[in-house]
């Protein structure tokens, strides 16, 4: 039952995570165009469009973190290889899916008070860009979540 229920909430994480990293990819893509065009055509630029583009590459690459993570491709602690052993990777699973569950629960944490800072001090007229930050804390939130749950489908795996 709880095998279940952590395989359904990784699968609805993944395709949401999955899709708003394509909205964003499209969104890149449009604007990256629509900034070439104006910038050949017309010798003009979007107002923000530079920092609206580093913003969605955030938008990209956190998302495609917590994908990572999900599919079990991510970065893995194994300086001797150790994981490659089907015994070592049943012992460090779920160690080290909790640690990195600690770690970026601490970067959730920083990233949250980094966005209440620059919500407080951004201008009235930059506003709307303090919104496109809030993936920080959502993403490191979401890799929080992803390694408890990889740990649970560990315990449970290696369990049965």
């Amino acid at each position: 039952m709880v095998l279940r229920a952590c395989r359904w909430l990784e699968q609805a994480l993944t395709r949401v995570e999955l899709g708003a990293a394509l909205l964003a990819f499209a969104a890149m893509l449009a604007l990256s165009v629509a900034d070439i065009i104006g910038r050949n055509l017309f010798n003009a630029t979007l107002p923000g469009g530079d920092l609206v583009l580093r913003q969605l590459v955030l938008w990209i690459a956190l998302p495609g973190a917590a994908l990572a993570v999900a599919a079990q491709r991510h970065l893995h602690l194994d300086p001797a290889n150790l994981a490659a052993r089907p015994r070592w990777r049943k012992l460090t699973a779920i160690p080290f899916n909790l640690a990195a569950a600690f770690v970026c629960a601490l970067l959730t944490h920083a990233a949250w008070a980094y966005w209440q800072d620059a919500r407080q001090y951004q201008s009235a007229d930059a506003v709307w860009l303090v919104w496109l930050g809030l993936i920080l804390p959502i993403a490191f939130g979401l890799l929080v979540l992803h390694f408890l749950l990889r740990a649970v489908l560990e315990n449970q795996e290696t369990a049965a």
